[in-house]
């Protein structure tokens, strides 16, 4: 059997194969009221280009044909995502935050980001095999019900990097605009757009990566042409002298490289859904991987060695000491180029942006199942409702801010990641329509009931407890490393694995699911 007889047997039962004929909408009779006014507004927006396809699976016939072409969108798309100032900012706290020297900031930046980078390029590739969004696929692994938890630990992840990211974004243009235009403003014009770019689609995030993706990487080969002369000094006895190398500054700065790569596994189909179901694996996971390694290690290594240049150049520390921007500024000449580098560097922000608010609005919608009968795009505007409060309170403290939320992140990460890497590889071998039966996403009393998973989470919850090394919280384990080095993530991550598998052997024996 074809696979796309596979769609046409599966999908009526789910989702329509084909959209609503809008030819029609003319002489379509609205109900009276607010209900008529926003299924007027709906059916314009969609009939002019806007996606409203939420968590639903999306259908063989909605997707694009499978060409030599289709792997640039992924390769650029990904890479845009981190070809940006958060990517730069994540470089500059291992010298900063962590006092580790550039030597030992580079092995840190390098090695967890390739072995953290392998989770997300893996899972995106089954987006194309089950036409379904990462968080919908959590079902089939967690349970309907998990998955929900799942979902909003998501949602909050994800709120926290529009944070981060919109700040850096009003920043930006605040620099740009001489400080006429204070952060707050930024903020909000940084959220605007990319909200705007966000309602339109996933075929826009797309286009919009293609656009900024070269921008920005010129950006950045420019300026790393034009500090040329000082970037020796990450290396000079002053930068070794401002420095402290420590287990515990490794393990913190590797905590924080988890929590910065990692979470792109809860969202990785989410963007590969437009793809065939006979998108061959090797070639997608090639460009995923390669899409967020490499501007990740190229950005942060040159972002440590800027950090660890400032130590020796007093203008370049006191303009750190404001913001990463303020850095990027004087770097940049601080004249009136400089002000178009940052609005170059706000675009950078908005191509990470978009995507960001797009997934938020999915996993809304697996955490709070109603909100299916919302359409996507007006999800859009209610993410950006909840993260520019949040933005805007955190532009003032964003070290710590970036500090403390990346290392928390890679805790329910290390809950969620092996069963989603287990069920796929072990259990639902080789994925397909057959063993992702898409009629049955959002019916709990087919799914699985989510006995293995909370298995894993009884061992994996204690083992962060006894790991993690926070201000607020210091494990057994982690007391026992010189300084408190974190290891919350690594302990959980194997004592899920080792007891999720059987069972979740166990489960799926005697409950079916």
């Amino acid at each position: 059997m074809t696979a796309s007889t596979d769609y046409e047997k599966a999908y009526p039962a789910a989702v329509p194969t084909q959209s609503p004929d809008l030819s029609e909408t003319t002489t379509r009779v609205y109900p009276v009221g607010l209900k008529g006014r926003v299924e007027r507004v709906s059916d314009f927006l969609v009939e002019h280009g806007v996606e409203e396809r939420g968590i639903q699976p999306r259908p063989e016939d909605e997707r694009e044909r499978l060409s030599w072409r289709s792997y640039f969108p992924q390769l650029t798309f990904w890479a845009a995502l981190n070809t940006n100032i958060l990517t730069f900012s994540e470089g500059m706290l291992g010298p900063s935050l962590f006092g580790l020297d550039f030597k030992t900031s580079v092995w840190v930046i390098v090695v967890f980001n390739a072995v953290m980078c392998l989770p997300p390029a893996y899972l995106a590739t089954n987006g194309p095999r089950t036409g379904m969004r990462q968080m919908v696929q959590a079902r089939y692994v967690l349970g309907y019900f998990p998955a929900m938890v799942i979902g909003f630990a998501n949602c909050v992840t994800l709120i926290g990097f529009l944070s981060l990211m919109t700040i850096l974004g009003g920043q930006c243009l605040s620099l740009a605009s001489d400080s006429s235009m204070s952060w707050d403003v930024g903020i909000v014009v940084v959220a605007i757009i990319g909200v705007l770019l966000s309602f339109i689609g996933l075929r826009a995030l797309h286009i919009l990566s293609l656009t900024s993706l070269p921008v920005v990487f010129m950006l950045y080969i420019v300026l790393v042409g034009v500090t040329g002369d000082k970037l020796h000094l990450a290396v000079s006895e002053t930068a070794t002298a401002a420095t402290a190398v420590t287990a515990s500054g490794v393990l913190g700065y590797a905590a924080s490289q988890i929590g910065f790569t990692v979470s792109y596994s809860a969202i990785a189909s989410d963007f590969t859904t437009l793809l065939p179901s006979n998108t061959p694996r090797v070639p997608l996971f090639l460009c995923v991987y390669l899409g967020l390694l490499v501007p990740i290690i190229c950005i942060q290594i040159f972002g440590a060695a800027c950090q660890l240049a400032a130590f020796s150049l007093p203008h370049w520390s006191a303009a750190a000491d404001i913001g990463v921007p303020n850095l990027l500024f004087v770097m940049s000449g601080a004249g009136g180029a400089a002000k178009f580098v940052m609005v170059l560097f706000c675009l950078s922000v908005v191509a990470n942006v978009a995507p960001t608010i797009y997934s938020c609005g999915l996993s809304a919608q697996v955490c709070l199942p109603f909100l299916v009968r919302v359409p996507r795009y007006f999800l859009a505007i209610v993410v950006t409702g909840v993260y520019l409060p949040v933005a805007i309170v955190g532009s003032t403290h964003f070290y710590t801010v970036l500090e403390n939320f990346l290392a928390v992140l890679g805790y329910w990460s290390a809950l969620y990641l092996p069963p989603a890497i287990i069920e796929p590889l072990v259990f639902r071998a080789p994925v397909s329509l057959k063993t992702y039966a898409v009629d049955i996403y959002n019916k709990p009393s087919k799914l699985p009931i989510g006995l293995g998973f909370i298995a894993g989470c009884c061992v994996g919850i204690p083992l962060v407890a006894a790991g993690m090394s926070q201000v607020w919280w210091n494990g057994w384990i982690a007391r026992k490393i010189g300084g408190a080095g974190d290891l919350g993530f690594e302990l959980a991550f194997v004592g899920v694995a080792i007891v999720f598998l059987p069972a979740r052997y166990l489960e799926r024996k005697y409950t079916k699911r």
